[in-house]
């Protein structure tokens, strides 16, 4: 089987659809399946991978580094014909590379696969969302030419149940368990150069959408109770020097590290260097890849109660706070860091779920069983 993979994007600023994409790649070459993936931009060193890679060029808009070339789907609609592929997969259900290629695809009689990674703001106003997408009918046309969609999350099922009749399954994102695996603490903080300090940990692109305000605000009051803690912020984003003079405003600068982008290898000895995991997202999280690749490294994890956030750390996986309530997530910093007891039984409970459904080997067969059908 041959399969095409279509992302708008595959690199650092990709987020958790080129984390997807990759992995998702890996495990079905793996099974002895033959995989390209198409893209608008590739940077192999944040995103390494063995597939072939083929990267339509062209000019990008300004806000979503689109692909807005006019030639961008005569060049794919030649790799596809060319490619003699028996399924294309398009990843993002709001972006121009893979919507074209549900259409190329139609028009070339190849079944296609569209996996939605997206939750918005107000997800729930079914009224309002729907309305808006039959103000624009050419968008409900493209999603109608994907054979199946798959979702993330329930909570990315419903917001694209909104947009299209095409029937919707959820099939989660995933996490390499051989990869990220419960390390050693001091082990992986030798690895990592820190030292035996409680420390925070937050891993994500630094765009406003993730609650990074709202996450330095509730480290202030950490301080004031463990005034030796750090918070060490791994990621790229345009928002660095915004959130750097922030910490200093708050005068919390010399506690909080910006570790910048951390290489792939690095990944899990800094999860399981962590105390506490943080990811404060304050609106449109459909799952959190990351949260995932925490708990498989060891470390409880706090969460906001938004989109497929509150889906994975459920059933005391972790533990869920309102979102944009700095109070509220200081508070439960506070009381995870101090109760080891807590921490070894959210521990516990969180790598029996990630094993039992979120491991790579699992959620691959599902996908795998979709593409036969």
């Amino acid at each position: 089987m041959r399969v095409a993979m279509v992302t708008e994007w595959f690199d650092a600023r990709g987020g958790g659809v080129a984390v997807h994409v990759k992995y998702l790649t890996e495990f079905l070459m793996r099974d002895n399946i033959e995989v390209e993936i198409i893209t608008g931009c590739w940077n192999p060193e944040e995103v390494p991978v063995d597939a072939p890679v083929h990267v339509i060029k062209g000019p990008k808009d300004p806000f979503f580094r689109l692909n807005i070339s006019p030639w961008s789907s005569k060049e794919m609609r030649e790799i596809i014909k060319k490619g003699d592929f028996d399924v294309v997969h398009a990843h993002h259900a709001f972006a121009r590379m893979p919507l074209s290629a549900l259409s190329i695809a139609r028009d070339l009689g190849i079944r296609s696969i569209l996996t939605t990674h997206t939750v918005s703001f107000m997800p729930d106003y079914e009224y309002l969302w729907k309305t808006i997408s039959y103000g624009y009918p050419v968008y409900r046309l493209m999603l109608s030419n994907a054979d199946e969609i798959i979702a993330v999350s329930g909570a990315a099922k419903k917001f694209i149940s909104h947009f299209t009749d095409v029937p919707v399954r959820v099939i989660p994102n995933g996490v390499d368990t051989h990869k990220f695996r419960n390390m050693d603490k001091r082990k992986a903080r030798k690895i990592m150069g820190f030292g035996d300090e409680p420390f925070f940990l937050y891993v994500g692109r630094l765009v406003s959408k993730k609650g990074l305000f709202n996450l330095l605000l509730a480290f202030k009051d950490v301080l004031k109770e463990i005034p030796e803690a750090k918070l060490r912020i791994a990621g790229k984003g345009k928002l660095k020097p915004v959130l750097s003079s922030f910490a200093k405003t708050l005068g919390i600068d010399e506690n909080v590290e910006f570790l910048g982008y951390v290489p792939d290898d690095f990944l899990n000895p800094l999860f399981s260097s962590a105390d506490v995991f943080v990811l404060p997202s304050a609106f449109g999280e459909s799952f959190g890849i990351v949260i995932l690749e925490a708990m498989a490294s060891g470390t409880p994890v706090i969460g906001t109660k938004v989109g497929g956030i509150e889906e994975i750390l459920s059933n005391g996986n972790g533990i869920l706070v309102p979102p944009s309530d700095s109070s509220a997530l200081a508070d439960a910093m506070l009381s995870l860091i101090n109760d080891a007891d807590l921490q070894r039984k959210i521990v516990r409970k969180a790598l029996q779920k990630v094993k039992e459904e979120y491991d790579w080997r699992v959620v691959v067969r599902k996908v795998v069983d979709v593409y036969k059908r």
